[in-house]
């Protein structure tokens, strides 16, 4: 499918600008022996991997309907997206381990203007890749484009407070500011799994997606032949809406008119979503 190539295509070269921001990181991390900057390095070294599980998501969700997956394989692209902040959990568990060692193994922090420099580099980098894979991801309607800007932007305040923690070590702070800083990192990451959790746990455990007085707005302003909605239950993704639900309507309608009906309220309700909407409507007699 030719939206999921589009979103390979930009995974792939996140990747490589995810790559060189937390080589940077990293390296002046252990070298300067700043912890602060190592938390950024690694959660900068997550949004590669999470790059890497957002394509393999990608291939599988791209694979069309069959026999035993008749709804297709959308979902794989969602999965991903939580795995993304699965990762995000482990960087948090690493970030206190690292807290925890450097208040039993205190140590000096050296900072260099050079250090400095290439933070704010790679301050630049994470600002255009996480402001591009977020507008792709809303183009696209791909929640592992989303999800992987939600982790990619976490890195831009992060390192925000990183660049201001080095530069108060610098000009005569204590040490000690870089662990607290580091738990703050934990903090942001945090909140940035959390909103990954919600937008993919709401997805696979078929969270109703669309308002039900919005539905039967668009419903009963479509035909006045509508005379009742219930029953109305909605779940899917960005790109694709599932709705079924039941209508009440005039008991002498044809078979074909019945039809015709329903198939309209489908494109309606397409237009006004302004998404794919796979359409199942039950109609039912007016008895009174």
């Amino acid at each position: 499918m030719a939206k999921y190539k589009k979103i390979s295509k930009v995974l792939i070269w996140i990747f490589f600008a995810n790559l060189i921001v937390a080589v940077i990181k990293l390296g002046f991390g252990y070298f300067l022996n700043i912890n602060s900057l190592t938390a950024d390095g690694f959660h900068a070294l997550t949004d590669t991997l999470s790059n890497i599980i957002g394509i393999i998501g990608i291939k599988f969700a791209a694979k069309p309907a069959d026999k035993d997956h008749p709804y297709g394989y959308q979902k794989f692209e969602t999965i991903a997206g939580m795995i993304i902040g699965f990762l995000l959990v482990v960087i948090i568990i690493r970030i206190i381990t690292n807290v925890i060692n450097y208040f039993l193994y205190p140590s000096i922090i050296e900072i260099s203007t050079f250090s400095l420099i290439a933070l704010i580099i790679t301050i630049i980098i994470n600002i255009f890749v996480a402001v591009i894979e977020y507008r792709a991801g809303k183009k696209l309607k791909s929640d592992v484009l989303i999800s992987d800007s939600i982790h990619t932007r976490s890195d831009i305040f992060i390192s925000f407070g990183v660049l201001i923690t080095m530069v108060l070590v610098k000009f005569g702070f204590p040490s000690i500011i870089d662990p607290i800083l580091s738990l703050i990192i934990a903090l942001f990451i945090f909140k940035s799994a959390y909103e990954i959790f919600k937008m993919t746990v709401g997805v696979l455990v078929d969270k109703n997606v669309v308002d039900r007085n919005q539905i039967v707005e668009i419903i009963k302003r479509a035909d006045n032949q509508v005379i009742d909605v219930h029953k109305i239950r909605s779940r899917g993704k960005m790109d694709q809406i599932f709705i079924d639900l039941h209508i009440i309507t005039d008991p002498n309608l044809t078979v074909k008119e019945a039809h015709d009906l329903s198939h309209k309220l489908e494109n309606v309700l397409q237009e006004s979503l302004e998404k794919y909407v796979d359409f199942v409507c039950h109609i039912e007699p007016n008895e009174r």
